[in-house]
């Protein structure tokens, strides 16, 4: 075995109880099992329908009866239940992880965990926003996906599967309510034939929530969520050759505020008087903004399915676009007017993809085919900075920055995947992906001028502080001009400037994988792929923001240096080995499943919060990622079914010679003055992660039914900034679910009680710096426990 897996083992020997419990699965109650049979989970990873036990990957899958019975109303809800899976609101934009890998917070980056919905490809991150609404399954696929998937998937992919139209008519209507944050959501469907070969489904989806952060100074409850959705599927099979599908889905999100705040003032000055007790997460925050978010997307995927004898000729022609708009975010989260942002940002892409797939059980089965996709993205931000709020004299800044950035992307990919069936029990596929990425981005930015407040002379206002304290205000001007020159003169060395860039760069990727049929109950696995994640444009940089710069005040931020033009980042790169079993136990009542990986990332993208109002772009260096993952089912009784996820997870930055330097943290300095993170680990990256959950159902009578579930969920200790700052480090914590149920056994109706976050555990999701503090941090602060209703109602 490589040496490369030596230490997953020795830690494995560590393993909490759970490891323990699913490994008694596997071996000491083979002789107490009893004749209960597991449902077969079908998925289509491989482009293909079969049964999840036969896929040599490290997959989960989440059907969408757990779904709702979890409560699961979004990406982020999803990752409490799969295994090295993290997913986060993040400051501007969601991030998602899988294995510690993942895309930072701006807007020029892909997302290193591809989304896949419906088999259309949606990378940008705005975009995992999708609704959750009536879905049939969703599929995790751990590791680049550098094939099938092969969109820049260098971490791996999450595949939402909507729900068909069915043959019989029938309908589904549910409602929820919960007290405390006055949540309240309608979900319904009607589904059924139309035509003898037209059939249809209509899913709509009504959502509202007032928060669960309270705003002391505005006298509100955040983030206050609005949101509608509506989806129509039409299946169309005027004969046996041709199956089509049509989707039209459309969103809409408005949000009011943001589950921030503060826990560090940093160097704020004493006039934040609100805040001086907010060190603590405490479910509270002082914004004075009137934050507003409004996001409406729209998506359309034709699929055909044609046949040409015994192969499938398939075409997925998709088309997504989104219109996003947040006006007042409060960057410094005080209850004083210092930093607002205005955002917007419109994108729109279009799709095509051919496959042609072999019909299986041949001594050679092969999938070949071609993909195109053409994008176009407008992404703006006015950032002002009003200075009276801090000062006296009460200078201020008015529209202090504007920064437009566009970027169009066009790739085109050929690939193919064979098996080659050597024997009934030894397989053999070889992939291969050869894709080309054109990329123009531009960036401009313009600072505006130093305003004074009416009546008020230049030779009377002072700089409060800096290396410029106690200059009149009328001798910056007379150095620097009226345009941009005070902001240099304060200390930064943010400037105007427009950018233009082209890339043009083209990659193979391949993956080999062996499968072996140990018997009819184990199956052996080992695969090696290589994938990549394109390159871009930076869309917030402030083009060389200083690491020893300070704010309008004078005091240091810490932030990244970089130093002249960083508009372009390059592409990273990933090679990974992982090996792995699926196996049947109890007689086909208990499932256990095993990877082991290791995976060398090369270039990899980072994006660190410069202090102020952008976020700098540089590729890290080199990382190393290794870890295991289990997990496995158990019908234990014909009335209870258990299921468990583990995960261990060792990343190591190999190469990070020029970090983000934290607040509170001890790190070496490299020659340009940032951090030097060698030997640590990234953001996001627990070392172990747990998923425990009973399902149990119970008859009452011959009508009524009793279902229960239980879930426990851990996530071991790991920081949550990327500047790996000690405060931001999360606790180890279990969060606990629970849901109970009563329902015909017809499963015609059903109401239910459900609890989430059940002991109340307080945690924090994401941290980064507060704006222009000198030190301090905000933290999104995960939900306080909730305690629900739901009803549902099946025609």
């Amino acid at each position: 075995m490589s040496s490369n897996f030596y230490p997953i083992i020795n830690r494995l020997k560590q393993a909490p109880l759970a490891l323990a419990v699913m490994a008694a699965a596997g071996s000491a109650q083979l002789s107490v099992a009893e004749e209960f049979t597991l449902e077969e989970v079908i998925v289509t990873a491989q482009k293909r329908a079969e049964s999840l036990q036969d896929v040599p990957i490290s997959v989960s899958a989440v059907g969408g009866e757990k779904l709702s019975e979890a409560g699961i109303e979004n990406l982020q809800d999803l990752s409490a239940y799969v295994p090295n899976l993290k997913i986060v609101e993040g400051g501007l934009v969601p991030q998602m992880f899988i294995r510690g890998i993942g895309s930072s917070a701006n807007q020029g980056f892909e997302q290193s965990v591809g989304t896949y919905s419906d088999g259309i490809y949606m990378g940008r991150s705005l975009q995992s926003r999708a609704s959750f609404m009536d879905l049939e399954r969703i599929e995790v696929l751990r590791g680049p996906q550098s094939i099938l998937f092969g969109q820049s998937s260098i971490a791996g992919a999450i595949s939402l599967v909507s729900a068909k139209p069915t043959d019989e008519f029938e309908g589904m209507i549910s409602a929820s309510y919960a007290d405390k944050n006055n949540e309240r959501e309608v979900n319904g469907y009607v589904s059924g034939p139309l035509t003898d070969t037209l059939k249809a489904r209509l899913a709509l989806r009504d959502r509202q929530e007032d928060g669960y952060i309270r705003n002391v100074v505005r006298g509100e409850d955040t983030p206050a969520i609005d949101e509608q959705a509506a989806r129509l599927t039409l299946v169309w099979e005027p004969n046996d050759d041709l199956l089509a599908e049509l989707k039209l889905e459309s969103a809409r999100l408005d949000r009011n505020g943001r589950p921030t705040q503060v826990v560090d003032l940093g160097t704020y000055p004493s006039k934040v008087a609100g805040l001086q007790d907010d060190a603590k997460l405490d479910y509270k925050t002082y914004s004075n903004e009137d934050n507003e978010m409004e996001f409406d997307s729209d998506t359309v995927v034709l699929k055909l399915d044609y046949a040409l004898g015994d192969f499938t000729l398939t075409s997925i022609t998709g088309f997504s676009e989104y219109d996003y708009r947040e006006d007042n975010y409060d960057a410094d989260n005080s209850e004083l007017a210092v930093v607002s942002l205005d955002m917007t940002e419109e994108f729109e892409q279009f799709s095509q993809e051919f496959r042609l797939t072999s019909p299986g059980g041949e001594t050679i089965d092969y999938i070949v085919g071609a993909f195109f996709q053409t994008s176009e993205q407008r992404y703006s931000e006015d950032a002002s900075l009003q200075i009276s709020a801090l000062n006296p004299a009460n200078v201020y800044f008015d529209s202090l920055l504007r920064r437009p950035f566009e970027q169009d992307s066009d790739t085109l990919a050929l690939f193919g995947q064979a098996t080659w069936n050597i024997s009934d029990t030894l397989r053999v596929t070889l992939g291969l992906r050869y894709t080309e990425d054109e990329k123009e981005g531009s960036r401009s930015q313009e600072a505006y001028s130093l305003n004074i407040a009416p009546g008020t002379s230049q030779d009377n206002v002072t700089i409060p502080s800096g290396p410029l304290m106690g200059l009149p205000v009328s001798t910056l001007l007379a150095a620097n001009g009226d345009a941009y020159g005070p902001i240099a003169s304060l200390g930064y060395s943010m400037q105007d400037h427009a950018l233009n860039g082209k890339s043009d760069k083209s990659n193979w990727t391949p993956s080999l994988n062996i499968q072996y049929d140990f018997n009819d109950d184990i199956m052996l696995y080992a695969t090696y792929s290589e994938g990549y994640k394109a390159g871009g444009f930076d869309a917030r940089g402030g083009n060389g923001f200083g690491a020893g710069a300070t704010d309008f005040l004078g005091r240091s931020y810490g932030s990244l240096s970089l130093g002249g033009d960083n508009f372009e980042f390059d592409q990273e790169e990933a090679e990974t080995l992982e090996i792995g079993a699926k196996m049947s136990v109890l007689d086909g009542a208990g499932e256990l499943n095993v990877a082991m990986f290791h995976t060398n990332y090369t270039d990899m993208q980072v994006s660190v919060y410069d202090g102020t109002f952008g976020f700098n772009v540089l590729n890290a260096g080199e990382a190393t990622v290794r870890g295991v993952e289990m997990d496995g089912r158990w019908r234990a009784t014909e009335n209870l079914l258990l299921t468990a996820g583990l995960a261990y997870l060792d990343f190591e930055w190999i190469d990070y010679q020029e970090g983000p330097c934290p607040g509170e943290g001890d790190f070496e300095t490299s020659p340009s003055g940032n951090c030097i993170f060698d030997g640590s680990e990234n953001n996001h990256t627990p070392e172990w992660t747990v998923n425990l959950s009973a399902n149990h159902s119970f008859m009452l009578t011959d009508a009524l039914e009793l279902r229960s579930t239980l879930d426990a969920n851990f996530k071991d200790n790991h920081y949550v900034a990327n500047n790996l700052d000690k405060r931001s480090e999360q606790a180890a914590v279990t969060i606990f679910n629970a849901r109970v149920a009563l329902a015909s056994t017809d499963d015609t109706w059903q109401v239910a009680l459900t609890g989430k976050n059940l002991t109340d555990q307080i945690t924090k999701n994401y941290m980064t710096n507060l704006s222009l503090s000198g030190g301090g941090m905000t933290a999104q602060v995960g939900r306080p426990r909730t305690i629900g209703i739901e009803a549902s109602y099946r025609f």
